[in-house]
């Protein structure tokens, strides 16, 4: 597997070097390490440089989805990875991805477990934080959805695809696109990805959750499937107890008291999505469905 790492980057100048250090360390190496730099206001194209990178800069910001765009048009490998400017790959990471692809020609792409660097006891947390409990551990297997802080697709499965230039749910749209096609989303618990995110206020996370929804009700749109969703209605009847069961497993650890704090976070996070999705879907039947391509090639 001849695979080109592409990293998208918006001021990072401070986890950028680590992020390429990791790439170019790989026991499989890439082809290349491509940054692609989103405008940044730092000194996030530098430090890239520095790293070993080959860095492209947009002349003007495209945000996660359109970064990683410019780098599937940049890359020459026959594998797009893409890894986040905030994350850490192992350096089996190729390794793992590519010996999956060969174990079964229907596997499309390929991620692994989330590691946070907080204490184990904030586990949970990372559900919050959009990251469901089988990333963190458990069998290998075929997903729905792979998030894309380390993710490793075929080039052949995904050339005509691109990711909605949007800063939140980019990702989901981008796996529900490449799997409506058909083929496996391959979950390796191997890959084991250091994440280190961003302080989010109660302002931001609300406005990354309804961005969410919209970007995600959207690509159904285009898919011509609009009604289907990640939680439809009779599955919000399933919400609740799952969020409580959350915070039942942090108290049974001795976090009780963390774990009523987090509970409202939790539903509200659900809650903001889905107000996201229809919202979307309310412009989308105002406006006669025009919401844009994401199978379109970027010029």
């Amino acid at each position: 597997m001849r695979a080109s790492v592409v990293i998208p980057c918006r001021n990072a100048e401070r986890t950028v070097s680590d992020a390429v250090q990791s790439a170019l360390g790989q026991t499989e190496p890439p082809v290349e390490v491509l940054v692609v730099d989103d405008a940044s206001t730092d000194g996030s194209a530098a430090a890239a440089r520095r790293a070993g990178a080959r860095v492209i800069v947009n002349s003007r910001r495209r945000n996660a989805g359109g970064a990683r765009n410019a780098g599937i048009a940049a890359a020459k490998g026959d594998a797009f990875a893409f890894l986040d400017a905030d994350a850490i790959a192992p350096e089996n990471w190729l390794e793992l991805a590519r010996r999956a692809f060969e174990s079964d020609p229907e596997i499309v792409a390929v991620g692994g477990r989330i590691a946070n660097g907080r204490p184990e006891r904030w586990g949970e947390l990372d559900w919050f934080l959009n990251h469901s409990e089988w990333i963190r551990a458990g069998r290998p297997g075929a997903r729905a959805n792979i998030p894309t802080m380390a993710i490793v697709y075929r080039r052949d499965a995904v050339e005509d695809t691109r990711f909605p230039e949007t800063n939140s749910g980019e990702d989901t749209s981008f796996a529900l696109a490449v799997a409506a096609r058909g083929g496996k989303l391959w979950y390796e618990p191997g890959i084991v990805v250091t994440h280190r995110h961003e302080r989010l206020t109660a302002c931001t996370f609300r406005e990354k959750q309804v961005a969410c929804g919209r970007t995600i009700y959207r690509t159904r749109v285009r898919l011509d499937r609009p009604g289907r969703f990640l939680v439809k209605w009779p599955a919000l009847l399933f919400l609740f107890p799952h969020l409580w069961l959350t915070v039942a497993r942090m108290s049974r650890a001795g976090y009780a008291g963390r774990a009523l704090a987090l509970f409202p976070w939790l539903v509200a996070g659900e809650v903001h999505r889905i107000r996201g999705f229809f919202e979307a879907r309310k412009e989308s039947r105002e406006r006669k469905g025009d919401v844009g391509s994401l199978t379109e090639k970027s010029a």
